[in-house]
């Protein structure tokens, strides 16, 4: 009979991928002490101001439209090992999430290299009702095809 520490210790690591590691690493790094002044209620400061300002957007319309990320998804196993490549990936997604917003990704297309493209609708705090149906017309509109064949990396 394994306690609860060592069945932990177990199964945590076995569940994540390596990036997710390195994003629990950080942030556990950032709110250690001594760091949690410097980092942590800057990022609650600026994480205020954000929200604040998608307030001010949802008072002249329902929905806010964006990519999903800057290009095309990465091919399959392609910069694993890029930690900033894979933090630019979310330059689009992070917003909502720091303001506590509902957000959807949608399938758009595919890239000229038959990679998914995807765009992303940003509802107001509570707005997942409106959410769903902007996205629902969006991909009905967008005409999406089918899943693309999975496309190998370099490896």
């Amino acid at each position: 009979n394994d306690d609860l520490e060592t069945q932990y210790a177990k199964t945590r690591g076995t569940g994540f991928g390596a990036e997710v590691k390195r994003r629990i690493m950080i942030g556990t790094y950032v709110l250690s002490a001594g760091y949690y002044d410097a980092y942590y209620l800057r990022a609650q400061r600026v994480r205020r101001l954000i929200a604040r300002d998608f307030e001010q957007a949802f008072e002249k319309v329902d929905v806010i439209l964006t990519p999903t990320a800057p290009h095309e998804a990465f091919t399959l196993g392609d910069k694993m090992d890029d930690p900033v490549a894979m933090y630019l990936n979310d330059v689009f997604t992070v917003p909502a999430s720091l303001a506590g917003l509902p957000a959807i990704s949608v399938p758009s297309g595919l890239s000229a290299n038959g990679l998914p493209l995807g765009l992303q609708l940003i509802a107001p705090a509570f707005g997942e009702s409106t959410l769903f149906c902007a996205a629902s017309s969006l991909e009905s509109c967008a005409g999406f095809v089918p899943r693309p064949t999975i496309v190998a990396g370099p490896n």
